[in-house]
């Protein structure tokens, strides 16, 4: 079966990746492969510091248990290491923020892993104390995005650089894709496309832009995740994140989004006053109405969107799902659960 994938974040890659080594014949066509926003995201595994709930918990706790022979499949294919973390995250606790432990206690009443501990000397007076998600992890997604590519090449899958402007529908089949340079045809067509969902489908996904920081400084080895700021420790530097914006795709890094970045991190670790600048950040995160992802399903096709914040985080189930679909002929429920028809 020759499949057509459409955009080159994490979700077409991974998607790709599943795909070809099940033997199908994949293409994938992106516009630009730098422009997913893949590249800057913090890479955090963290369903329980983002406090998720129900069958959205549920999604993001199965793919959070696939992460490590995730990552050890890309290493193995690509014959790149990614950096990948499994020491638990901190969920910082501000001062007013104690209903903030009800969701842990609930956490913990089911059997997840949680530990509340004191505040540390290095983190400022605003802070109550941390609860401890050991089951969380984090990983560099600037290196887990070099290693699905390079997996691309050696698996011998090609990448297109085009943009695909429009679909070619006969009912509710896809026949093929027009794009700037040509028309592309396939058995299937899966789409990727991020927070542009929306230029080829009538689905309710809309851009939230993101601004974060890289700093040379590392006070601590484990990430910090508050309501304010994120702080995330890699091997050469800290990731400062991140902004969320509703500002459509207005790009670029302005002076409002960085100052609040830096005084909110030094309001949680104010060591952070000395970090070296190193490269800034930006990217769109592709939202929905209700903050989760959305599965549009076709005869021919399926649109892969809306993961939000949890991208990283989901792009071993999703891909996995798609890999069941086309493989097994096996639909998950959660085709139908993240269905567009919800709204």
């Amino acid at each position: 079966m020759k499949v057509l994938v459409v955009g080159s974040g994490i979700i077409g890659l991974t998607t790709a990746l599943y795909l070809a080594l099940e033997g199908f014949e994949v293409k994938v066509i992106t516009r630009n492969p730098e422009e997913a926003s893949s590249w800057v995201a913090g890479g955090m595994l963290a369903p329980f510091s983002e406090g998720l709930e129900g069958e959205l918990f549920d999604f993001s706790y199965k793919s959070l248990k696939m992460y490590p022979d995730y990552v050890k499949l890309v290493e193995d294919v690509s014959k790149l290491k990614v950096d990948f973390w499994t020491d638990g995250i901190y969920r910082v606790v501000l001062e007013g923020e104690e209903e903030l432990l009800k969701k842990a206690e609930d956490y913990k009443s089911k059997g997840y892993k949680v530990e509340l501990l004191e505040r540390p000397p290095y983190l400022s007076q605003r802070v109550s104390l941390l609860m401890y998600y050991l089951e969380e992890g984090w990983v560099d997604v600037e290196n887990l995005m070099d290693a699905l590519l390079r997996a691309m090449e050696l698996l011998g899958v090609p990448i297109e650089i085009d943009e695909v402007v429009g679909v070619e529908q006969k009912g509710d089949r896809a026949e093929a894709l027009k794009g700037l340079k040509g028309t592309y045809t396939a058995d299937y067509y899966i789409f990727c496309t991020g927070a542009w969902a929306k230029e080829l489908f009538d689905v309710p996904v809309y851009p939230i832009k993101g601004q974060a920081l890289k700093v040379k400084a590392k006070p601590f080895e484990v990430v910090h995740y508050s309501t304010i700021s994120y702080l995330i420790p890699r091997s050469r530097y800290m990731y400062i994140g991140a902004t969320s914006e509703d500002v459509s795709f207005l790009g670029g890094n302005t002076v409002e989004g960085l100052a609040s970045l830096c005084l909110n991190a030094t309001q949680i670790a104010p060591s952070l006053a000395k970090g070296e600048v190193l490269s800034t950040l930006y990217g769109f995160r592709p939202a929905t109405p209700d903050e989760k992802p959305v599965f549009l399903l076709g005869e021919n096709y399926a649109l892969l969107s809306g993961h939000y914040r949890n991208g990283i985080l989901l792009a071993p189930i999703t891909a996995h799902l798609m890999k069941s679909l086309l493989k097994d002929n096996q639909k998950s429920i959660y085709f139908e659960s993240f269905s567009p028809k919800r709204f």
